[in-house]
């Protein structure tokens, strides 16, 4: 496979951003696309496994930092920090990233209308659910991977950030905004240390935080941005693309998701908006990072087998999408 290493400019604000792009040797083995959106705190080079194993399938990958993160960032100081319009040049971003993976195919490859999935986890699952608000014609199928589930108290959560911004300036970094947006998550595994909600595999979790990439603290910005993209991705917009078929992956583990119920409303809002075709799956014994985990050979056939699935037409009602919500049986 052919691996590129390439530099895209901002749109919103000139930011430099790194990005990835794998494809299949011959042009004639790609039958498709798969964009990937990384989460908070870490980087490209960390999807490289899963791209290579969705490359070898014949789909071209691509993958970028996102603003703040890994190589998109002016300064090494700027880890944690999205800049101005953070949440909405984030995803205009991801939208550049699309177009220009759609332009290089067609006058690189000569290929055309290759059917285009993107895949965002965690924070790039909030990214992508707020991408499609604008741009889910653009994309054919969309999956949801490490959904943080809707949280109560983002308004007041929001005015204690800008109240901390307020005081000690945006680039900032505090140990109040940790506690407060991340301090939940690890409780359930404190007795396995810093990070154990992360993944059940510790070597990924011993990876992770000796990783400089991964193991820094967002700053005031990127906590302020990090709600507004909730907030976003939680708000009222009418789908476009209605048989946009979407699927959500997540660790029945993992504290992001909350519970079953909180990502079955999770699904139902977007069935709420309009979209037909939702659907959802935890997996049992996972925690955050289902595509590291150790029994990851699963989510990734079935990631692969959504993708390689012809996209049905608009059939599923609310209800019935809503209820598909099941676990992955081994």
């Amino acid at each position: 496979m052919k691996e590129t290493k390439y530099t895209h400019t901002s749109g919103s604000d000139g930011l430099e951003l790194s990005a990835l792009r794998m494809e299949p040797d011959k042009k004639e083995d790609i039958k498709g696309v798969l964009q990937l959106v990384h989460g908070m705190c870490e980087h490209k080079e960390r999807y490289i496994p899963f791209m290579e194993y969705m490359t070898s399938h014949g789909f071209v990958t691509v993958i970028h930092d996102n603003r703040g993160h890994g190589g998109s960032v002016r300064s090494p100081e700027d880890l944690g920090y999205m800049y101005e319009n953070g949440a909405e040049a984030l995803v205009e971003d991801i939208h550049e990233i699309t177009m220009d993976t759609k332009l290089y195919l067609e006058e690189e490859l000569e290929l055309e209308d290759l059917p285009f999935t993107l895949l965002g986890h965690s924070m790039g699952s909030l990214a992508v659910r707020c991408y499609i608000q604008k741009y889910d014609k653009d994309i054919d199928k969309l999956i949801v991977v490490g959904c943080p589930s809707k949280l109560s108290g983002m308004d007041a959560g929001l005015a204690f950030i800008k109240l901390l911004e307020a005081q000690k300036g945006d680039h900032a970094r505090s140990k109040a905004a940790d506690k407060l947006v991340m301090g939940a998550n690890n409780r359930k595994f404190k007795d396995e240390g810093p990070s154990a909600w992360v993944c059940s595999d510790k070597v990924v979790v011993e990876e992770y935080l000796a990783d400089p990439l991964c193991s820094f603290s967002f700053t005031l910005n990127g906590y302020e941005n990090l709600i507004k993209l909730m907030k976003q991705t939680y708000s009222d917009h009418e789908a476009s693309n209605t048989a946009l078929p979407i699927r959500f992956y997540s660790g029945a583990e993992d504290p992001c998701a909350v519970s079953r119920r909180d990502l079955a409303l999770a699904i139902r809002h977007l069935t709420k908006q309009g979209y037909t075709d939702v659907k959802g799956r935890m997996y049992p014994g996972m925690r955050h990072e289902i595509l590291n985990e150790k029994k990851k050979a699963y989510v990734w056939k079935d990631i692969l087998k959504f993708i390689e699935a012809p996209a049905p037409e608009a059939q599923k009602g609310e209800k019935e999408a809503t209820e598909t919500l099941g676990e992955k049986e081994e």
